[in-house]
């Protein structure tokens, strides 16, 4: 795992001397050194030969540390690349390159990518399996390609402007490049109110942007475009029987796990207790085999069994014979808010982030390398709000109308419990009105049109559409196409995904929903820099794109019931470990953010979201923002999520100084 930036000046530059031409390799070493910990292992420079591609790198060596260095070129000088990432199928591309002729330097996987756009040009990025972000610079061509990986795992942020693009693996590298607009995008921060984190291709800033997942973007110029390569949609048809698509998982995980295990540093697995780290450790330990040893860390809270991971991990770790590691969380501090504001770099409301990276600088005190369930939930349907949509299409007249009822009973005594049975009854009453893509934008939502319209400030919905988010949201679900920009972001043609949507169950329309924009823009978001922030490498063996087109196929009764989901990785899981493990409710590195809220964090709340000057930045209106306090702090209702977001975006606006 690494970190790279740098800067390309496009070659037909109209009016500008040779100077103003040429790339700047002291600025790129500088932007680099902003990724230290991304890569604490090497740091290096290029500057090609014409003059016009400067890069700086920092290396995390994984892979054949002694011999891979980055940035990469050919023997003629003609490709350079640097890569962030791992390619799990790079031995495999290796054999059949060599078999066509080509000759390796190295034993690692970046030099692959150099010979495979040799052989393949940028089509060869639809043969990479893993997780990746790289640029690479065809001098013969003065061409630079981005390109990411199927999930986004991997980040890629840029900066188009009309003579160069400046590029980066994290948005503070490309921020530091004295060209770049550092004002604040209102636009992304609309999208941010309505779901906790901002969809790229936007970001915070009007001067950057995301580069796509299952993207890659050519350029030679400032006209260009992001190109899709890859879509979440199904694979072949599944398995005739349930049994055999247990089967059929069982082998796809398995090798899966196998190949993410290719490491030359010492590896292990972060694990909740769940169903998926625990299906990702059990086969960590059968591929390890005699050799055993595969360490596992875990978290959780003294004194909140809600949130205490550490019995279930426990319990698993010692079934699958794993040397254990237990993390004791702390409550944040005022302190610890700003430092994962500024680790974010953009208004990030996830709350998970802050457990995330604790046990992730647990971890690296033993590893350099470990293994997560991400994306199991994804690929296999394990949400409650899939279960909720699956329920909604199925329910007959009658059935729609008791449930109504009870919701309007039940509204009488609930009282916003995020987390309760109730909550959750009212919640999916009020939801069944609406057609399927607003009821899942209801449950992804922190702030809907109406909530906007309260809670930003008047002179800022002058200049933005508060319909604007829920219209994106509610497209992408319903795959329709729409024109990208300055209004927000887009799924483009490729995302419609062909025309199977238009048989599609609702479970798989969320799946793919999930897999397009909160897997990559917001939980990939907080492993990567989570991670990255303690110079660990995390890997997900379940963010395969061979395993989410077999979830995405398989029939929505083979993926969740009444009260479960993941019915085929539970399966699986019960001729591996007991049946405790494989029924108890779902799990993962969550925190008690309303008790924080109400306790320890209580003051940097109140006190950031009362400060005047945060409202004279005309983002926010007070009577918004200080009603959803009150009644919080009050005990009248949970709003601990949308106050978090609301914590995040106040420091994080404090922070700029604007």
């Amino acid at each position: 795992m690494c970190g790279f930036a740098g800067e390309f000046v496009f070659p037909w530059h109209a009016g500008a001397g040779p100077a103003a031409r040429m790339a700047d390799v002291a600025l790129a070493a500088s932007m680099a050194a902003r990724l230290t910990h991304r890569g604490p292992d090497e740091e290096a420079q290029f500057l090609s030969a014409d003059g016009r591609c400067a890069i700086g790198f920092r290396r995390l060596a994984i892979i054949d540390p002694p011999g891979s260095h980055q940035p990469m070129s050919t023997p003629d000088g003609l490709l350079t690349v640097a890569f962030n990432g791992e390619i799990y199928n790079f031995r495999e591309l290796r054999n059949e390159l060599a078999a066509d002729g080509a000759t390796f330097r190295t034993a690692g996987d970046t030099e692959v990518i150099l010979h495979a756009y040799r052989r393949w040009g940028r089509e060869m990025v639809g043969r990479l399996e893993g997780m990746f972000a790289f640029v690479l610079y065809d001098a013969q061509r003065q061409e630079l390609l981005l390109a990411r990986d199927p999930f986004g795992q991997k980040p890629l942020w840029y900066a188009m402007l009309p003579d160069r693009v400046v590029f980066a693996s994290e948005a503070p590298a490309v921020l530091s490049h004295r060209m770049v607009d550092r004002s604040a995008d209102e636009v992304a921060i609309t999208y941010y109110c309505t779901v906790g984190y901002i969809p790229g291709p936007l970001s915070a800033w009007r001067g950057l942007r995301k580069l796509p997942p299952a993207s890659t973007l050519t350029v030679s110029g400032p006209s260009e475009r992001p190109r899709r390569y890859w879509t979440p949609q199904p694979g072949p048809p599944p398995p005739h029987s349930f049994q055999h698509a247990v089967a059929a998982f069982g082998e796809m995980l398995r090798a899966s796990t196998a190949a993410h295990m290719y490491a030359d540093v010492p590896l292990g697995a972060l694990l909740s207790g769940g169903l998926d780290s625990s299906a990702v450790t059990a086969c960590m330990c059968a591929a390890a085999g005699d050799a055993g040893g595969v360490r596992t860390f875990t978290a959780g809270f003294e004194g909140d069994s809600t949130y205490d991971e550490r019995p279930a991990a426990r319990q698993v770790a010692a079934l699958l014979g794993t040397d254990h590691t237990e993390l004791v969380v702390r409550a944040p501090a005022a302190a610890d808010v700003d430092a994962l504001v500024a680790m974010y770099a953009e208004p990030f409301a996830d709350s998970s982030a802050m457990a995330t990276w604790l046990i992730c600088q647990a971890a690296r005190q033993h590893v350099k390398v470990a293994l997560t369930g991400d994306g199991g939930d994804e690929a296999l349907g394990g949400y409650d709000r899939y279960r909720a949509l699956h329920l909604a299409a199925l329910l007959r007249p009658w059935q729609y109308a008791l449930v109504r009822l009870a919701g309007m009973a039940a509204g009488t005594f609930a009282r916003g419990g995020e987390r309760t049975r109730l909550a959750r009854l009212v919640r999916f009453s009020r939801a069944l009105p609406h057609p399927h893509a607003e009821q899942y934008f209801r449950y992804r939502r922190l702030f809907g049109p109406d909530d906007l319209g309260r809670l930003l400030a008047p002179e800022l919905l002058e200049r933005v559409t508060a319909d604007a988010p829920a219209e994106w949201f509610c497209g992408l679900y319903e795959a329709i196409e729409r024109e990208g920009g300055s209004d927000g972001p887009a799924p483009g043609a490729a995302a419609r995904a062909g025309g199977w949507l238009d048989d599609a169950d609702e479970v798989a329309r969320a799946q793919r929903h999930d897999m397009l924009t909160y897997l990559p823009d917001d939980l990939l978001v907080k492993s990567d820099i989570a991670s990255m922030a303690s110079s660990l490498e995390l890997r997900a063996p379940l963010l395969s794109t061979r395993i989410a087109a077999f979830g995405l196929g398989l029939p929505a009764d083979w993926k969740v019931a009444r009260r479960r989901g993941k019915l085929v990785l539970r399966r699986w899981l019960e001729g591996v470990l007991p049946g405790d493990v494989v029924t108890r409710p779902k799990r993962g590195f969550g925190v008690p953010l309303a008790r924080w809220l109400r306790g320890e964090l209580r003051e940097v709340l109140v006190e950031s979201l009362t400060d005047t000057s945060l409202y004279m930045r005309g983002i926010l209106r007070p009577e918004g923002a200080i009603g959803l306090l009150n009644d919080h702090l009050g005990g009248r209702a949970d709003h601990s999520h949308r106050l978090w977001a609301l914590l995040m975006l106040a420091r994080w606006l404090a922070g700029r100084g604007s």
